[in-house]
């Protein structure tokens, strides 16, 4: 876990994470979570890189922004937060969610992005994105419940989507599902009407797509691969849809051979 700051952007303020010096590398996590979800990889990958783990609008404790963001918004926001800290041109790692915001502001901001990194990418099918955007994991937002039922409904979630995981794993998916409270399903919302096909092959710089083997988008990786035009693939053994919480060290140790080698 690195040390905690807020920075001030247009739209509001965002926490983040930040650990190490020299190139400046940020992680992006996936929906509902936080930068907590790189927590044990802040400490390997701040040993080479000015980590920065950055809280999404609406998710941890950034802001919470007055009207359900698009991907565009949270590309815009990861932007202000790079002008922000001056960093005029970073390494940025997108996981799941992440790696949609990620596309965005590479495709946005070329001159801005020097690489990227994109893990378990949410390259859905139109058909898919259509079905996603009604599923009741996704669709339904968070109801208090006096009886406290609404929280065995949020645990049901994380068991679905990571049948694989551990128990403790779906605890710290509830705990950051909690935070987020009503806002939960927007960045969901987002990435299901966010065109990712028709921008993939616009990215400019060298890609690295990473999969667990047991991912929920391994079977899209190739067809994802097939449209950036600078891309490489891997697959991480025994990885799921929340890799930096069980395969942190793989996943940290693929980042730093595609930084060193892109």
């Amino acid at each position: 876990m690195g040390r905690r700051a807020y920075v001030d952007i247009p739209e509001g303020q965002i926490h983040y994470q930040t650990e190490g010096s020299g190139e400046p590398l940020i992680l992006l996590h996936q929906t509902p979570l936080s930068s907590d979800e790189y927590s044990e990889m802040i400490p390997i990958l701040g040993k080479n890189y000015r980590v920065l783990a950055m809280d999404t609008p609406g998710y941890g404790k950034s802001f919470r922004p007055p009207r359900p963001y698009e991907i565009e918004d949270y590309a815009r926001c990861l932007i202000g937060f790079m002008d922000a800290l001056d960093i005029g041109k970073a390494t940025v790692v997108g996981d799941h969610t992440g790696a949609a915001i990620a596309v965005e502001a590479a495709v946005g901001h070329p001159a801005l992005l020097d690489r990227l990194v994109l893990s378990g990418c949410p390259h859905y099918t139109p058909e898919e994105r259509k079905a996603r955007l009604t599923d009741p994991r996704y669709a339904t937002r968070m109801e208090i419940k006096e009886d406290g039922s609404h929280l065995l409904r949020i645990w049901g979630i994380p068991k679905s989507l990571a049948p694989h995981s551990k128990p403790g794993t779906w605890h710290r998916v509830l705990v950051d599902y909690l935070v987020s409270g009503f806002n939960a399903i927007d960045a969901w919302h987002a990435v299901f009407k966010y065109d990712i096909e028709r921008r993939l092959p616009l990215i400019k710089c060298p890609t690295l797509l990473i999969s667990g083997s047991e991912d929920v988008f391994l079977h899209r990786l190739e067809a994802s691969a097939s449209l950036i035009p600078r891309c490489r693939t891997k697959v991480i053994e025994g990885g799921g849809d929340v890799i930096a919480y069980e395969r942190f060290e793989p996943f940290a140790e693929a980042i730093v051979e595609f930084i060193s080698n892109p």
